[in-house]
């Protein structure tokens, strides 16, 4: 069999072709003339030969495997810078929201300051996605003689104004103003018919990031801390009122008001007697007990933290007091201001609520009675006896002290003052200042047995007395509930709820033609402790 090798060779632009026969030679035959090739043109690839192949040289490095192509990486997509600006009470929201995956293709940027330039705003209106809303207040000061308007009243006073009202977010009032209720409508309440939208607004070519935002914190509840504490003056659960709880009807101190306490977040009350069935009376002028049914009673009206720290909490004895404090904790109420010794009078009870962290603490100080000489103070709890936490300044600050730093607020409930006298007392002054300037938020006070005025000192509110409550005594029937809202800020509303005690110790709401002249008292006495 005859094979052929062709060689090409490239030689001044002549193609050579040379025939080689195994075997033998033949002349070699004419071909025709072949065009030339570009210089640029590709070798041709040769045609793999069946002759053996000769050895390769031994002097060649080793051979190494050609490493398998890796596929290359796709660029990462750089995220897309926006910056969104919004007040400073959205800011934990927002930061909250901008962690969700759902946003994690935008890089984004916040500022507190609304008025900064921004890619992106959040901000109230209606122009622009809508995220949220809040209750728009009717502002006036605390102690007007205006509580309510209708919803007619409340729309003319947002179109046009009001020489007495400032319109603004719920949230940025503060507690020397009230929102006026609006067909008995309170900001919290979710019938409350002033609100104001929230909208986020986003410049050209940041539509979608606004869009996944929004459905973001539409998705989210909302983060605003807020704590409704409701408080009341003197409980004395003996008497008539005792004599129903011993029948075992729970429900009668406090049938018409539990509505008005239950609603609260958190409620405290001042138990102005010993609770139990242990003890012999003390020797002074009036000593209180009430049955033991008293502590499910309190607990049944909406109570959950009771101070002890009082005139009479040791009317039958400081073991009598113990038993009081096992009968209260057994019902699932907190107690502040009395315990087994020194320490447990004055612990803190500390209670988290919405987001925020609230500590309580009680404290009392009253003068030697005028009658017998009985002085309270000797009921002072001690390293090794029971008793209670007496009201001194310095001690106040040193408790305040410590637990600030453990808790949003610090609220002090105070024993203090002068029976049937409107203004408060030094001492009362002193502790309840102490409270403050140590830290804490509000002072709620009693023992006046009539409703004392408010002070705004220092940063906090001090509510001097809020009289007597579920209390069968011979005195002014006039009482009422307080009603004090907090957030992070601290104070943020208070309002008074006016309330009658009733023959035997029962205490109701006040009828309309009663109320005024209840909350008129209240607000002549706030104007004396606050003028300049």
């Amino acid at each position: 069999m005859v094979k052929r090798i062709t060689y090409c060779v490239f030689r001044k632009g002549w193609l050579l072709i040379g025939m080689l026969l195994l075997g033998g030679c033949a002349a070699p035959t004419a071909v025709s003339s072949v065009p030339q090739l570009p210089q640029a043109a590709t070798p041709a690839t040769p045609v793999p030969s069946t002759n053996t192949p000769r050895p390769l040289p031994t002097n060649l490095p080793p051979a190494t495997s050609t490493p398998v192509p890796t596929s290359t990486p796709l660029p990462t997509a750089t995220a897309v810078p926006i910056t969104i600006a919004m007040p400073p009470q959205w800011e934990t929201r927002i930061r909250t929201a901008l962690a969700d995956p759902a946003l994690a293709a935008w890089a984004w940027q916040v500022q507190s300051d609304s008025a900064l330039p921004a890619t992106m705003r959040l901000q109230p209106g209606n122009d622009g996605l809508i995220i949220g809303q809040e209750p728009l207040a009717l502002a006036v000061p605390f102690t007007t003689a205006w509580e309510v308007v209708s919803l007619t009243e409340a729309n003319e006073i947002v179109q046009h104004g009001h020489a007495l009202v400032t319109v603004l977010p719920w949230s940025e009032i503060d507690p020397t103003q009230k929102a006026l209720r609006v067909d008995g409508r309170f900001p919290t309440d979710p019938d409350y018919p002033l609100q104001q939208n929230w909208t986020l607004t986003a410049a050209p070519g940041t539509e979608q990031a606004a869009a996944a935002l929004a459905a973001v914190l539409q998705a989210q509840p909302s983060a605003e801390t807020l704590v409704h504490l409701a408080a009341v003056g003197d409980l004395m659960l003996d008497r008539s009122l005792g004599y129903y709880l011993a029948q075992d009807n729970l429900d009668y101190p406090f049938t018409h008001v539990r509505d008005l306490l239950a609603t609260a977040d958190i409620t405290v009350g001042n138990l102005e007697c010993a609770l139990g069935d242990s003890g012999t009376p003390t020797a002074k002028s009036y000593t209180f007990r009430a049955p033991p049914q008293a502590a499910a009673a309190l607990a049944l009206a909406g109570f959950d933290v009771i101070t002890l720290a009082n005139n009479h909490a040791g009317d039958y004895g400081l073991d009598a007091l113990m038993q009081g404090v096992d009968l209260l904790h057994a019902a699932g109420l907190a107690t502040i201001g009395a315990g087994a010794n020194e320490t447990a009078a004055h612990a803190p009870h500390i209670v988290t609520i919405n987001g925020l962290t609230l500590a309580f603490l009680g404290y009392v100080d009253v003068p030697v009675e005028a009658i017998g000489g009985f002085n309270t103070a000797s009921w002072t709890a001690t390293a090794n006896t029971p008793g209670l936490a007496w009201a001194e300044p310095a001690q106040i600050e040193r408790d305040v002290t410590a637990v600030a730093p453990q808790v949003d607020h610090v609220i002090v409930v105070l024993h203090s003052g002068y029976e049937y006298v409107d203004s408060p007392s030094p001492p009362q002054v002193a502790a309840a200042h102490a409270a403050i300037d140590a830290g804490a938020a509000l002072v709620i006070g009693h023992h006046a047995h009539i409703l004392q005025g408010i002070e705004y000192y220092n940063g906090g509110v001090i509510v001097y007395g809020l009289g007597n409550f579920a209390f069968e005594i011979d005195g002014p029937p006039e009482t009422a509930i307080l009603n004090v809202w907090l957030d992070q800020n601290g104070v943020r509303q208070l309002e008074l709820l006016p309330a009658v005690i009733q023959f035997g110790g029962q205490p109701r709401p006040a009828e309309a033609w009663e109320a005024p002249a209840i909350l008129q008292r209240v607000y002549a006495l706030t104007n004396a402790l606050n003028a300049p």
